[in-house]
């Protein structure tokens, strides 16, 4: 996990160094030694992350009388995981069960 942000934070660098540059990039890959396949995999990776941690989170008002007469209740979460809970579960719990589902596995976090 460290590795792939260690890497990610290089290429950032690395691409902000090229739109300085104004190099073309064959010429910019060249004098870094990198290969150009993997510049634009870099860049449009980081791009696609940019883009995701700036779209809002959206939310479904779900009111408790309508889940528990449901057999139960299945999230969809924006990295595409799904996490299913019982028709019967408290507001409290599908609450936390929301909340710890909506972080970033690749954040760093104390345990």
């Amino acid at each position: 996990m460290a590795r792939l942000n260690l890497a990610a934070m290089k290429w950032r660098e690395r691409i902000g160094r090229w739109k300085q540059s104004k190099l073309t990039v064959t010429e910019f890959c060249r004098q870094e030694q990198v290969s150009q396949p993997s510049f634009f995999q870099w860049r449009k990776r980081l791009r696609d992350e940019s883009s995701k941690a700036h779209q809002p989170p959206r939310f479904v008002e779900l009111r408790p009388a309508a889940w528990s007469a449901m057999p139960g209740v299945q999230i969809t979460l924006p990295s595409g995981a799904v996490v299913t809970l019982p028709g019967s579960i408290s507001t409290e719990l599908m609450t936390a069960v929301v909340r710890a589902a909506m972080i970033d596995p690749r954040e760093d976090r104390p345990c």
